[in-house]
């Protein structure tokens, strides 16, 4: 069990990690430089898998994805929470599904280090905290029958 404080700063620090990785996802222009420098380091690597040439609609749902995380980044910085931890981790638990899938079906083993730090915050953001006794934050709890 964590404490509470502590909890917070795995819940921003998570948040500032997720800014800095997906800004380069919001725009078009951006999103070609960050794929050619991971598609640089895939061959130089040698991993195995492919990385193709994206299209349109790459660039459209990569952009999206982008826009929405940074701001529910900016939102986990300024509204720092137990709730909003829980639900990012949720949501890692989701990307970390889809990016195992990606790399089953033959996408970079490069995306396997980004595995790593969504299930690393996901585990992380689901420990159990332990309240701080002046906190006013909504406790989530299962529903009595």
């Amino acid at each position: 069990m964590i404490s509470e404080t502590r909890y917070h700063g795995i819940v921003k620090a998570s948040a500032w990690f997720d800014l800095l990785v997906t800004l380069p996802f919001i725009t078009p222009w951006t999103m070609d430089i960050l794929y050619s420098i991971l598609r640089h380091q895939h061959h130089y690597w040698q991993f195995a898998g492919q990385m193709h040439d994206l299209n349109t609609a790459n660039y459209l749902f990569a952009n999206l994805m982008g826009s929405v995380i940074f701001v529910w980044s900016l939102l986990r910085i300024l509204r720092t929470d137990i709730v909003t931890g829980r639900l990012d981790a949720v949501a890692r638990y989701l990307f970390c599904l889809w990016q195992l899938y990606a790399w089953q079906h033959g996408f970079s083993s490069l995306i396997l280090i980004f595995t790593f730090f969504e299930l690393s915050f996901g585990i992380a953001q689901s420990l159990p905290v332990r309240r701080n006794a002046s906190s006013s934050e909504p406790v989530l709890r299962p529903a009595s029958a």
